[in-house]
């Protein structure tokens, strides 16, 4: 039973490494599929009811605030994450949703796309508003720094588009239809922009900035928008990460007044006016925030169950946010779980190098590693037979010996490198293709456009997985070639077009390399043999008993080895890594004492 422990540690040590291989995938895939805050959003004010979307759902309330019915977007076959809703009939929700407009019939649990021209096919944020007899269609389209004006055609029913305003608009958001004119946050322009359309059918724009100095520090994008029955408008203003607004109260003539503080963090959708309060919509916090019309915030709106809910929904978030903290923690756990399971099963001590020269017959061998396809090399072609029935002849002195690198010793790792190339390569085309919008024509900092170099760095920048893994296939093919020979005396290695000479005293041996000068030759390709190691041992280590042999698990020797043999250039590097280290602990220290020092001053202050 004892020999067969080490087999099945080696085995534990095998589901150990799949299992970190899964929470690692597990990680990526949550990085890339996790949805984004899903709590209260795009309030909705139908005559006296209000709708808004929640943990994925669509939500009614009477003007007490009780919950009438909510839909579950599985139902309307809309995805959990669309950008705008607003209803012209009792019924019927125009949503837009996966970078299209749909018509709802809420009844029938039915949504139907609605054929708008000149709108990209690819996925981004668009604020829709419809008129009431649903004539009319304004799509803000943000990633196109435009807003689209469609009328519908009264024979055919059909939408065409009537105008684009493009000029000056940056990020235009939300939008907000007044009498005769149409009000957009113009977002990375920092102002409220009033379109109206003259007398010869063209639109004319006013620009009213958003500045004020009670505005926290970076506040200067205003996003969402508001018009109480007094004719203020009520702006939301966020950060650059368009988080954390302050809530901006304009005049009728749109000059900024005052500023009405929110909760220091905080992630508001939208607001909206319902029974002569203000609804704001907090995403990150999952409730939707009450204001009177003087600026007191009041109770959350909501009832019982919703507001129980939303304490549901918010515990979900939380974890969800935790989980890449506690996969990243479970991976680190399976390393020392087999870290442990390496040790029974001998495989830390494949790391240490007298083991073969003093015990050969006990040097752990590789159960992976493929069977033996060469043999040694001598000058002298009536070479004795290799062994006897005692064991191995003794080579003569002045005898040259080589090892070759067994051929397909790295044949799997190839073909996996090119399947995880292609996949990575098909990857970064798909990110490519969902990320350039947003930085063709699109602003890099607030009112400054993006170069035009930017979006095909970023596209030759995607070549990137392509070449690296091709580099590295050819190096992989050239650990196929190695040659190393000795005569007693000295060392030769040749790897590729590379060649390294020198006395055996001065190279030294490890498990995993050989170490001549400053050169490096592997032995082992992450724990793989790339040469027979029973040849290895007899026909290169035996016969070299002046040759370091690197006996530490920890560590592969080459800092010493550079130090020892490496002349000048070989200390220069080890001062060098010193040198990095030094300075690496150095700003871990400094950054740990400047975050001390900032939570103190934010204290006191």
């Amino acid at each position: 039973m004892a020999s067969q422990a080490p087999s099945g540690y080696r085995w534990g040590l095998r589901a150990v490494i799949a299992l970190q291989c899964l929470l690692i995938l597990a990680f990526i895939y949550r990085g890339l599929s996790a949805p984004g805050p899903f709590g209260p959003r795009l309030p909705a004010v139908q005559g006296e009811t209000l709708w808004l979307e929640s943990h994925g759902a669509f939500h009614q309330f009477d003007a007490a605030g009780r919950r009438l019915q909510q839909i579950p977007l599985g139902e309307l076959k809309i995805s959990d994450s669309p950008t705008s809703l607003q209803f012209t009939q009792a019924h019927v929700a125009w949503v837009h949703d996966e970078s299209r407009v749909v018509r709802c019939d809420l009844p029938q649990r039915q949504c139907l796309p609605v054929e708008l021209a000149g709108l990209d096919t690819r996925r981004g944020y668009r604020w829709v508003r419809v008129s009431d007899d649903e004539s009319e269609i304004v799509v803000s389209d943000a990633s196109g720094h435009r807003v689209l004006v469609y009328r519908r055609d009264p024979i055919t029913a059909r939408y065409a588009l009537a105008r684009t305003e493009a000029q000056g608009m940056r990020f235009p958001n939300q939008t907000l239809q007044v009498g005769d004119a149409l009000w957009v946050a113009n977002t990375n322009r920092h102002q409220i922009v009033q379109l109206r359309t003259g007398p010869d059918g063209k639109s004319v724009g006013q620009q009213h900035a958003i500045a004020h100095p009670d505005l926290r520090p970076g506040r200067a994008f205003p996003f969402a928008m508001a018009q109480d029955p007094r004719g203020q408008l009520w702006v939301l203003v966020a950060s650059v990460d368009m988080q954390n607004a302050d809530l901006l109260m304009m005049s009728p003539q749109l000059q900024p007044e005052r500023v009405i503080p929110l909760a220091a963090k905080q992630d508001p959708n939208a607001i909206a006016l319902f029974q002569q309060h203000m609804l704001i919509t907090d995403m990150s916090n999952f409730l939707v925030r009450r204001l009177d019309l003087h600026g007191r915030v009041l109770a959350p709106f909501g009832d019982a169950d919703f507001q129980a809910e939303l304490a549901t929904a918010r515990n979900q978030a939380t974890w969800s946010r935790r989980m890449p903290t506690l996969l990243l923690g479970s991976v680190a756990v399976l390393m020392l779980v087999a870290l442990w399971l390496a040790w029974k099963a001998g495989e830390l001590r494949q790391l240490q190098g007298t083991a073969w020269r003093t015990d050969p017959d006990d040097a752990p061998q590789d159960e992976t590693a493929p069977a033996p396809m060469t043999t040694a090399t001598t000058t002298a072609q009536d070479a004795a037979p290799a062994t006897l029935a005692d064991g191995p002849l003794p080579i003569p002195p002045g005898r040259v010996t080589m090892v070759k690198a067994l051929p397909g010793s790295t044949r799997t790792r190839r073909r996996l490198l090119l399947a995880t190339s292609a996949l990575a390569l098909g990857v970064m085309g798909a990110l490519l293709y969902w990320i350039w919008p947003m930085f063709y024509q699109h602003d890099c900092a607030p009112g400054k456009a993006c170069p035009m170099w930017l979006p095909y760095g970023l596209a030759v920048l995607a070549l990137v997985p392509a070449i690296a893994p091709l580099a590295l296939w050819r190096r992989l093919k050239a650990l196929e070639s190695i040659r190393i020979g000795t005569d007693g005396q000295q060392v030769q290695a040749r790897v590729g077009n590379k060649r390294y000479q020198a006395p055996a005293h001065q190279v030294t041996c490890t498990r995993q390399q050989l170490l001549i000068g400053l050169g490096v030759v592997p032995l082992r390709l992450n724990g793989q043999a790339l040469f027979d190691e029973a040849l290895l041992r007899r026909d290169f280590i035996h016969r070299l008993p002046q040759m370091q042999m690197h006996n530490s698990p920890w560590s592969a020797g080459l800092l010493g080895h550079w130090w020892k043999n490496g002349g000048w250039q070989g200390r220069a590097l080890v001062f060098g890594f010193g040198a990095l280290c030094v300075l690496l602990a150095w700003l871990m220290v400094g950054l740990l004492v400047l975050r001390g020092l900032s939570a103190w001053l934010a204290t006191l202050l």
